[in-house]
């Protein structure tokens, strides 16, 4: 019993040794505890004005994703036309704040991601209106469908930030 109970002390120390918890030259016995990983470094002044921003974009973007549902069954496709033209102006003052912005540290991995997710939101709605200039529903339903696939990608990129201190737009 004393045999097991010494050899299992042994190989604790030597898995701690292994993953430098413990120096068995020091004896000293160390623990790191990390709640989740990050790049960079906390910079809580930067990381609010980059939270305001974010607010602040996306809340301007709620009365032109209200005038979409013109592109909904009973609208025009002039209407949509418009509507769409619109949102592309927004998504592109958004995108020009995402580029000209300081961007924190811990928000580089996120910020890139929700960059490359507007510019596939923009390129989307230029298909579509493409699609509804053309009378191509092909061309309208592809960029419907790049529309999907871009809100997922934004969807996935507030996850690239920090849980912490993470943009809610």
């Amino acid at each position: 019993m004393r045999g097991r109970f010494a050899l299992g002390i042994i190989l604790v120390v030597a898995v701690l040794a292994g993953l430098g918890a413990v120096s068995p030259s020091l004896g000293i016995v160390r623990f790191h505890v990390t709640f989740f990983r990050t790049k960079g470094h906390p910079e809580p002044a930067a990381e609010h004005r980059y939270r305001e921003l974010i607010r602040h974009d996306w809340g301007t973007l709620k009365p032109l994703n209200a005038g979409l549902d013109i592109c909904n069954k009973g609208g025009t496709i002039p209407g949509c036309y418009r509507a769409s033209t619109k949102m592309i102006t927004g998504l592109h003052a958004i995108l020009h704040d995402l580029n000209t912005t300081h961007v924190p540290s811990r928000y580089v991995d996120g910020n890139n991601a929700l960059r490359r997710g507007v510019q596939r939101l923009i390129d989307g709605y230029r298909t579509r209106n493409r699609g509804l200039a053309a009378y191509d529903n092909a061309l309208f339903v592809n960029g419907n469908d790049e529309l999907k696939a871009a809100n997922a990608d934004i969807n996935s990129a507030w996850d690239r930030f920090p849980p912490d201190a993470r943009p809610h737009p």
